[in-house]
């Protein structure tokens, strides 16, 4: 490359840095990738079924409550079932219904799902505050197991309950009795599902041993992470300790557990696929059995309010909003992004690295919240480093033979040319414009 010619590619990526997200917008016009090269069924498929959220933890990383946040705060039950066939169709090897809020403040859209969603494994994910009493824990726990019953696929279920100091000391609790409700009504009643407990690695020693003395049950240590509960009945319960996230509500306790959680790089160590390698777009995500097993598929977040995207997959401005499209659609949407095929095929700690170097506060801001979640929000929240690593993406796809970009773009010959270090660039400008500003 020339000297005048690398000037004028300099300029010209200087001129798309003045306006990052225009650019950015143009470039995904002009970006197409290869069909072949995009996955075709889901991994695991979260969906929050409402926002609200009786228990109020002040930990909460949604800083769910019983205060609306926005004008929708629940699908519809149209919409339900717009979700139970995206569900179905995406061919998800496991649904988890969690998140945003607690899910069974939507009990009958929990019994829809259930007896409906054609996958072979299902979560549910709840604080526990409606196991107020034995019998209404059993009534409920009942209606749970028959709906599974109905479902002609029959999937393996697991009801997963959060324990921990927050829970159990929110402004609405959950008292230790009403765990215990639910793991006695499991235990006497063994119901055709498993049952689980999830806490936070600070309350380890703690929470498990206030459950272990109501239930008159035994301790047994896994791992570093993970403790079974072996019950009088000689049932076992799991319990697993996940890492302390400093988001949402919890940015005002960082200090409290600083020293007490491990990191979510520590956290996900042993599930890389291969060392600095992440993909959580592409697992099936099993923390209470100590995996997460890599898939061909893609995992999908459908939140409340009716807006998708690819875990841990999906740059923030590029959420789509489910209505009649087909998962094949949805899936090709987001992989015109370049950005979807750097976290799907290098992992999150690919794009951690590539901010760090161009944008090292916006890492670190990132990385302090130790919530994978929204980590790859927090990531490319600013334009310019969004651009960036669009950029970088598309040099990666194009010049690899994987997706091509229209000859017209300005930047077509920068992005086609595998001898020009795009990363560098965008490095050197963007630490720049940062030192000036």
């Amino acid at each position: 490359m020339s000297i005048d010619g690398g000037n004028l590619r300099h300029a010209k990526l200087m001129e798309a840095l003045r306006d990052p997200q225009t650019a950015r917008e143009e470039i995904l016009r002009s970006f197409h990738h290869r069909l072949e090269n995009i996955p075709t069924q889901g991994s695991s498929f979260f969906i929050h079924l409402s926002e609200l959220c009786p228990v109020a933890c002040e930990h909460c990383m949604y800083s769910s409550d019983l205060e609306r946040k926005s004008d929708k705060v629940a699908l519809s039950k149209s919409e339900l079932e717009d979700a139970i066939r995206f569900i179905s169709e995406s061919s998800s090897q496991k649904l988890n219904i969690t998140g945003g809020g607690e899910p069974f403040l939507k009990f009958s859209s929990i019994l829809r799902l259930l007896e409906t969603v054609e996958v072979p494994r299902i979560e549910i994910v709840t604080a526990g505050h409606w196991a107020m009493t034995p019998k209404r824990t059993a009534r409920m726990m009942r209606q749970i197991d028959e709906a599974r019953s109905r479902n002609p696929v029959e999937p393996e279920l697991l009801l997963r309950l959060s324990i921990d100091r927050y829970h159990l000391n929110a402004p609405r609790p959950v008292r230790i009795e009403q765990y215990g409700n639910v793991l006695r009504c499991w235990s006497e009643t063994q119901p055709n599902f498993a049952v689980g407990l999830r806490s936070i690695q600070p309350d380890m020693g703690t929470v498990d041993r206030m459950i272990a003395d109501e239930l008159g049950a035994d301790i047994d240590e896994v791992d570093d992470w993970n403790r079974l509960l072996l019950l009088p009945g000689g049932k076992t319960v799991p319990l697993t300790f996940n890492v302390f996230r400093r988001s949402g509500k919890a940015l005002q306790l960082a200090e409290d557990h600083r020293d007490a959680s491990k990191t979510i790089r520590e956290y996900y160590g042993p599930f890389e696929s291969r060392p600095g390698n992440l993909s959580l777009a592409t697992a099936v995500n099993d923390a209470i059995r100590g995996e997460y097993t890599a898939s061909a598929g893609v995992a999908v977040t459908l939140n409340s309010d009716g807006t998708f995207w690819i875990f841990c997959g999906t740059a923030p401005d590029r959420k789509l909003l489910l209505q009649k499209q087909s998962f094949a659609e949805a899936v090709a949407y987001f992989f015109d992004d370049p950005i979807t095929h750097l976290l799907v095929d290098e992992g999150i700690w690919a794009l951690s690295d590539l901010v760090m170097e161009m944008d090292p506060k916006t890492h670190a801001v990132a990385l302090a919240k130790n919530d994978s979640a929204s980590l790859v929000d927090d990531l490319l929240s600013p334009d310019d480093v969004r651009l960036a690593v669009t950029l970088i993406s598309a040099h990666q796809q194009v010049t690899r033979n994987r997706a091509t970009i229209d000859a017209e773009h300005p930047l077509a010959g920068l992005l086609s040319d595998p001898a020009v270090d795009v990363a560098e660039m965008c490095r050197g400008l963007i630490l720049g414009n940062r030192q000036t500003q």
